[in-house]
């Protein structure tokens, strides 16, 4: 998880706890319920940014593992040079690209699940 992305998670949850603490206490029936509807976004949203993170780090993995060549591109270099080499047929039948778009839509699965 970037910085950026752990700031975010960390926003998200003080703003969960605050309204717990001092929001909830004063709120009975209905409006008590919609504001745990609202908290458990809260905590869905922070869990899905950290989640997020994960699966990047995952992608970045299993597509440097395939292109070893390209190990010192980010992300988002090395599925561009990934989607060039698609396109060019260099990597039709490759079974190591199987195995790790198969552990990526797996893990991808997992995280809207």
């Amino acid at each position: 998880m970037s910085d950026r992305e752990a700031d975010v998670a960390r926003l998200l949850a003080l703003a969960g706890q605050e309204i717990t603490e001092s929001v909830m206490p004063q709120l009975t029936g209905d409006a008590r319920y919609r504001i745990r509807l609202v908290i458990n976004a809260l905590k869905l949203a922070g869990a899905s940014i950290a989640d997020a993170g994960e699966l990047g780090r995952l992608r970045l993995a299993q597509l440097r593992s395939v292109m070893p060549t390209e190990s010192t591109l980010d992300l988002d270099a090395l599925e561009a040079r990934l989607q060039t080499s698609l396109r060019a047929g260099d990597l039709d039948a490759d079974e190591a690209l199987y195995q790790a778009l198969v552990i990526i839509a797996e893990a991808r699965e997992l995280l809207v699940k």
